[in-house]
């Protein structure tokens, strides 16, 4: 067996808030135009899942940060780093927000069709925010070798 390096931990992680935070936003527009209460639960619930596991795919990030040749990644990494803060912030104002719409003392049947639409579109620029963070990252390992190891 060998040991895990640090370096190798970040890509393990990062995989599920991904899939996490896509299918939260998916689900809330299907359970926008579908009118169905169960798949606005459900993409609470992968938004309730998502934003830990993306602190930890942040963190983990920071961590394999000393195990990246810096000469390979060049500013990428920086531009990465910055969108990944912005993705998981912005993704946890989203989780703000939906808590606050779940409190019983705040509750409504019906959200006003204004409030709903700007919550849909900050979820679409979080999307956004976040292919441009995998796509970075992708770029780096793919197209600059960051994290392969040498022959």
């Amino acid at each position: 067996m060998f040991p895990l390096r640090l370096a190798e931990l970040h890509p393990i992680v990062v995989h599920f808030p991904i899939a996490l935070l896509i299918t939260s936003v998916a689900l809330d527009f299907a359970g926008c135009f579908l009118h169905r209460a169960g798949l606005t639960t459900a993409a609470t619930w992968c938004l309730l899942l998502g934003v830990p596991g993306a602190y930890a795919a942040l963190f983990s990030g920071f961590l394999s940060e000393r195990d990246v040749a810096l000469a390979m990644a060049g500013s990428m990494l920086h531009l990465h780093k910055v969108c990944a803060v912005l993705t998981t912030f912005s993704f946890s104002l989203l989780l703000l927000v939906r808590l606050i719409w779940l409190l019983p003392t705040l509750y409504v049947k019906s959200l006003p069709p204004l409030v709903v639409a700007l919550y849909l579109l900050a979820s679409v620029v979080s999307v956004v925010l976040l292919g441009l963070t995998g796509y970075l990252g992708g770029a780096m390992v793919y197209d600059r070798g960051v994290g392969q190891p040498l022959p």
